[in-house]
């Protein structure tokens, strides 16, 4: 029997990717560094990658969330966007220390590595507003499908107020009949009773008249 997998597990197992991929990424790193590699940088930059895939999957199960579980695992999702921001710092870093060095290695003249690393720099922060433009599309389509949700629940509360009135009237007018049906059943009876006396008056009146007719 094949074992049903939930939303929350798959979140936990796109946020047990992204944990490896940042350590991962953190060891490429610290090889770049110690050796000056620029093949330990690709590597690490590739896990980042990775992981800011792991991370969009985990805001893809958030979405498929019932509303009331979504707040912690927005949180969650929050956080590990920071820590892959703080890998992308951490890589640009260990990318301007291995450039500093080839440039020193060939004699290049600094103004020529100052216009080297401004060109990284622009073709960073142009990746970076890239970046940010997609996370605020992204979270402004978090907030339409929160609201759309809000509303949902919304007609679904309105639907069961007017119910919860048509059931009120309905409990009101059957009282009313009930009632009604009460003071007639009391009146019967009462009739009943009058009645009940009426013949035992003529009855009463028929036996005093036989007795005096036979003397």
């Amino acid at each position: 029997m094949a074992q049903h997998v939930t939303v929350s597990e798959m979140f936990a197992e796109y946020e047990a990717d992204f944990a490896r991929l940042c350590q991962e990424a953190d060891e490429c790193l610290e090889r770049a560094r110690n050796e000056s590699a620029a093949r330990h940088l690709s590597d690490a930059e590739r896990q980042i990658s990775r992981a800011e895939q792991a991370i969009k999957q985990m805001e893809l199960e958030a979405r498929a969330m019932p509303p009331e579980a979504r707040g912690p695992v927005h949180s969650k999702v929050q956080q590990c966007r920071q820590a892959l921001s703080e890998r992308r710092k951490a890589s640009e870093t260990v990318s301007r220390g291995l450039l500093l060095e080839e440039a020193t290695a060939l004699g290049k003249p600094s103004s020529e590595y100052q216009a080297e690393d401004m060109n990284r720099s622009m073709l960073d922060a142009s990746r970076k507003l890239t970046e940010a433009k997609r996370a605020a599309l992204e979270s402004e389509q978090i907030g339409i499908d929160v609201m759309g949700d809000l509303r949902q629940q919304r007609e679904v509360m309105e639907r069961s107020r007017e119910n919860m009135g048509k059931v009120g009237q309905n409990y009101s007018a059957a009282g009313h009949t009930l009632d009604s049906m009460l003071r007639r059943a009391d009146q019967n009876k009462r009739m009943v009773y009058m009645i009940a006396g009426l013949m035992l008056v003529m009855l009463v009146v028929a036996v005093y008249f036989l007795m005096h007719s036979g003397s």
